[in-house]
């Protein structure tokens, strides 16, 4: 069955038409799907959340190509997926980082944008550590990444990299203070 064929399935409101669509085109939208996003569930979602836009637009859209329509549906659903993800991600760390701040009795976003002082205390702060525990500080707070991405490159298991940055967090905490860093 041809692109058109499957377009006018959709045209005439038949069910036929996701399965045609499955057949003709759904692998290669979870592959685009799976290549963006890496986690085959996923992209299973992305590709089943196509079938329910196509089966939305068409009518009244009118796609030349089935394919490029689909592929196009598919790639923006997967990356919106992941700007959710690495947003929420992004969040996750800002707010272990404000509870070092909280400590100090500082907002550690408001505090950094604010002061030269939190850049200079960092500085000095990270300069006090170990090699290891810098990696890790930074890598956690600055490349967002989880104790079993970190514990991957640095061969420090998960639950030694989060009693860790339980431990910066604290001593942060505590070289705020110090530094005047206040609300």
């Amino acid at each position: 069955m041809t692109d058109r064929d499957i377009v006018a399935l959709f045209f005439a409101r038949d069910e036929r038409a996701i399965r045609e669509f499955d057949r003709s085109l759904g692998a290669l939208c979870y592959k685009i799907a799976l290549d963006l996003i890496g986690d085959p569930g996923a992209a299973e979602e992305c590709l089943n959340d196509t079938r329910l836009r196509l089966w939305n637009a068409i009518p009244p859209e009118d796609p030349a190509s089935l394919r490029a329509y689909a592929a196009r549906i598919v790639r923006n659903l997967a990356l919106n997926r992941l700007d959710r993800e690495r947003s929420a991600k992004r969040n996750a760390v800002l707010e272990e980082l404000d509870e070092a701040a909280e400590l100090a009795g500082a907002s550690f976003e408001e505090e950094y944008i604010r002061s030269a002082a939190m850049k200079e205390i960092l500085e000095s702060f990270l300069a006090g550590r170990t090699k290891i525990e810098a990696v890790v500080f930074v890598r956690r707070y600055f490349s967002g990444e989880s104790a079993k991405e970190i514990g991957r490159t640095t061969g420090l298991s998960p639950v030694r990299i989060s009693r860790m940055l339980k431990k910066l967090r604290r001593d942060l905490a505590a070289d705020l203070k110090k530094g005047g860093i206040e609300v």
